[in-house]
């Protein structure tokens, strides 16, 4: 009898200790922010104070990274609450962040005029990436 009992311990041991180092095959990040949209005269002068955005509903999407959204690049898509918060799990990677305003799918170009890219983040597994956008409808 110890010896099965010896042979079944080994078993365990081995093969709780053959899945230690491996990585989890749903190993994700968190992507969460606030979208905002800026209205009205925004034009600065003195004494005024400077236009804020404020919260806003509206779709979240989220590509391969790009310069321009394409649907086939599309990964992911989510709509901000009332006060303009979203929250998603991504897996580890590079990505662009696009916002539906109205019928149309808008971004933020960033490193213009090299290779521009649309709002470009990074995803790391177990941390969390914050991205906040605007949509602009001001007067500047």
């Amino acid at each position: 009898m110890c010896n099965n009992i010896s042979v079944a311990l080994i078993f365990l041991i081995t093969i709780s200790t053959s899945c230690v180092g491996q990585k989890s095959d749903n190993e994700s990040g968190i992507l969460k922010g606030v979208i905002g949209i800026y209205e009205g005269n925004c034009m600065p002068g003195p004494g005024i104070p400077p236009c804020e955005p404020r919260p806003i509903s509206t779709t979240v999407l989220i590509t391969e990274l790009s310069e321009s959204f394409l649907e086939e690049k599309l990964i992911s898509k989510i709509k901000s609450n009332d006060d303009g918060v979203y929250k998603m799990s991504l897996p580890p990677g590079n990505y662009s962040l696009f916002l539906m305003d109205e019928e149309k799918v808008v971004c933020t170009l960033i490193h213009c005029p090299d290779k521009c890219l649309c709002q470009p983040f990074t995803i790391v597994a177990d941390s969390t990436t914050i991205v906040d956008a605007n949509l602009d409808h001001a007067q500047w």
